[in-house]
């Protein structure tokens, strides 16, 4: 039996499509680097590093008027960004015809929340494809092959893998709880896969 996840491509295979990220190591230090003593401007969304994080202003910077060198450089979440890598991944499979402009309106104004609270969380891509193969479970849980494979499903990407286990709570909680979701975590990476299946 194979293990489809964690996804293990070479960099020649990725080619414009978003792979997990491979950090060094779950500590934030090896997230993040070791903290600074300069003040870091991402020169791309404008977010300031200083005391350990990541902020969206200089606001609250105590001892500003201080001599402080200024580094311009990419954040971690634009850098993922730019290197198509993610942590976080929502497929939702068999969402409703009438319902899918609902879902993609929570799932942006999820987003827009959590990155007005850090700069750091972010829905990196929202996406519709097409199934072209459904797994036996699908297939029991619909009746048939036919009405999965040709269908949609919705792929979410985001920045963090918490951000991702948020979001698809608050997606079965507006559901009332009914949806079956499944959370796979890579034992090599920080990644986290959710599946959440509305068919009945």
């Amino acid at each position: 039996m194979t293990n489809h996840f964690p996804y293990r491509k070479e960099e020649s295979q990725i080619k414009g499509k978003f792979a997990p990220r491979r950090p060094a190591s779950k500590k934030e230090e090896a997230e993040f680097g070791k903290g600074e003593k300069d003040i870091l401007v991402c020169k791309k969304c404008g977010a300031f590093y200083w005391y350990k994080s990541w902020h969206h202003s200089l606001l609250d910077y105590p001892e500003l008027e201080e001599e402080k060198r200024i580094k311009f450089v990419l954040c971690p979440a634009c850098k993922m960004i730019l290197e198509k890598k993610y942590e976080g991944e929502i497929i939702l499979k068999g969402v409703p015809e009438d319902f899918k402009e609902e879902i993609k309106r929570l799932i942006k104004n999820y987003g827009e929340r959590a990155f007005r609270k850090d700069p750091m969380d972010r829905i990196i891509s929202l996406r519709e494809r097409k199934i072209s193969r459904a797994s036996a479970e699908e297939r029991r849980r619909a009746g048939s092959r036919k009405e999965v494979e040709g269908g949609r499903e919705i792929r979410v990407l985001t920045t963090e893998n918490q951000l991702a286990i948020r979001l698809a709570k608050k997606i079965n909680r507006v559901f009332g709880g009914k949806l079956k979701t499944s959370i796979s975590y890579s034992h090599q990476e920080d990644t986290v896969r959710i599946i959440i299946n509305f068919f009945k």
